[in-house]
């Protein structure tokens, strides 16, 4: 989710969620697939999903749209704060006013991650939800006018999701061919991998890092003279030119609270890829990436 400064161990409770998300058990019933279309002249989004592995085919009309994700507000917390405090996160200017829209939106809501779609191609997501009620949201509406469509505050894309208790348990996802897991190390926040990406299969992403969201940002790469660190490079001044990848090229999931994971569907070709977040650091509010959460994987 770029412009994002600007813009635990997994519970018990999320492993079970994982299980169901990589596909185990013989599912009962077909796995539920709900349309999301969003873009400059409106946003449609489902009203009720049934409770378990759901999965979200999002498609945009425009570049100024496209990022969208799940959340559940917290118990006690109203709608209008959650706006007020992700649209904080984006327009802040201070180290430390950021952390603390941060730190404010953490405690409004659980985030469930989402899909980066672009023009003419979908993608799509699958995330474990229990019953109760969600928001289905725009990220890029939050962001400003130089990313998304600028909409006053309380007039963004936000649409509630009923989700309601199911009569069985569910079908399960489609099983990856790899999962990224975002850690935290000793040299700082990194990205690893298991398995390997296919253009055919899914991508699980896994948030395991403490006390912070993160999100998973991929932008195919069309010069294979770029490297890790030139992309670190670039998160540390991203006013930088000319750029390591095409910004418009975004794709992968906003988002995920500490201790959530997703089943991510994207239109990949062959060749490299970065896996980048642009999320701001609880620490400092830079950019994970220009801390070094940055990874080159090639797509066969």
């Amino acid at each position: 989710m770029s412009m994002w400064t600007r813009r635990g161990l997994l519970t018990a409770g999320t492993a079970a969620g994982a299980v169901a998300l990589i596909g185990a058990g013989s599912p009962p019933r077909r796995r539920e697939r709900l349309d999301v279309v969003t873009g400059e002249n409106g946003f449609s989004a489902p009203a009720t999903a049934a409770a378990g592995a759901v999965t979200f085919r999002i498609r945009t009309t425009s570049a100024r749209t496209g990022i969208v994700g799940i959340a559940r507000l917290r118990r006690g917390i109203g709608e209008a704060a959650f706006r007020r405090h992700l649209r904080d996160v984006f327009e802040k200017k201070s180290s430390d006013d950021v952390i603390q829209a941060s730190k404010d939106l953490m405690v409004d809501a659980e985030l469930f991650g989402g899909a980066m779609a672009v023009p003419a191609s979908q993608s799509s997501f699958t995330a474990w939800l229990p019953p109760g009620p969600y928001l289905v949201l725009e990220y890029k509406d939050f962001e400003g006018p130089y990313r998304g469509r600028d909409p006053l505050p309380g007039a963004e894309y936000v649409s509630p999701l009923l989700v309601r208790a199911a009569d069985d348990a569910g079908a399960g996802c489609p099983r990856p061919s790899a999962t990224v897991t975002a850690v935290d190390t000793s040299r700082g926040p990194r990205f690893v991998l298991e398995g390997r990406l296919r253009r055919d299969r899914p991508l699980r992403y896994v948030n395991a890092m403490r006390g912070q969201v993160d999100e998973l940002a991929v932008y195919p790469l069309t010069d294979d003279s770029v490297s890790e660190a030139d992309i670190q490079t670039f998160f540390q001044d991203t006013s930088q030119t000319p750029r390591p990848f095409d910004l418009a090229a975004q794709l992968g999931t906003p988002p995920l609270s500490p201790g959530r994971s997703t089943v991510i569907e994207m239109p990949l070709e062959q060749g490299r890829y970065a896996l980048t977040s642009w999320v701001a650091s609880m620490k400092d509010a830079q950019h994970l990436s220009s801390h070094g959460q940055v990874l080159i994987v090639t797509v066969p």
